[in-house]
């Protein structure tokens, strides 16, 4: 069986429409707030969805390659804000509560309190199966990067 550049790139397009169809259904229809981290992850799979349609309309080995690299960096970014979730290495001070100087008067930490993200980057808010929505996007991001350059390296496919 011969898989084509345009059949990856639909094949990452559709994956890259689930993932983020799948956190905004989250966020907007169940109320799960993003945290910092969890909107910077969300920025490789927006990037796939233009290389992938890129890669459908004009089929190129580069444009899963392209893929195949911004699934990587999806991967550092969802394991490195897994790590913050289990607190194997701090997050930024902005999310996880650390780092602030405090407030001096009441005023002070009312402008704080209203000025301040209250979602914590480590803080897991949804499980499946015992896994964050974090190492999901590592796990996934890592495996669809793997069998892009795997296919793609391997030559099992035609222009």
């Amino acid at each position: 069986m011969q898989i084509t550049m345009r059949t990856l790139a639909a094949l990452a397009l559709a994956l890259s429409l689930a993932v983020i169809g799948f956190v905004l259904f989250s966020q907007y229809a169940q109320g799960y707030e993003p945290c910092e981290l969890c909107l910077r992850e969300r920025l490789p799979w927006y990037a796939i969805i233009a290389a992938a349609l890129g890669g459908v309309v004009f089929p190129s080995r580069w444009f899963i390659f392209l893929i195949a690299l911004l699934l990587l960096v999806s991967a550092a970014l969802g394991g490195h804000h897994s790590g913050v979730e289990q607190h194997w290495w701090p997050g930024p001070t902005a999310c996880t509560g650390g780092g602030t100087s405090g407030a001096n008067s009441v005023d002070e930490l009312r402008a704080m309190m209203l000025h301040q993200k209250v979602v914590q980057c480590d803080a897991i808010s949804w499980t499946f199966l015992g896994l964050s929505m974090a190492t999901y996007n590592f796990l996934v991001s890592l495996f669809a990067a793997l069998v892009l350059l795997v296919l793609t390296l391997r030559g099992r496919h035609a222009h």
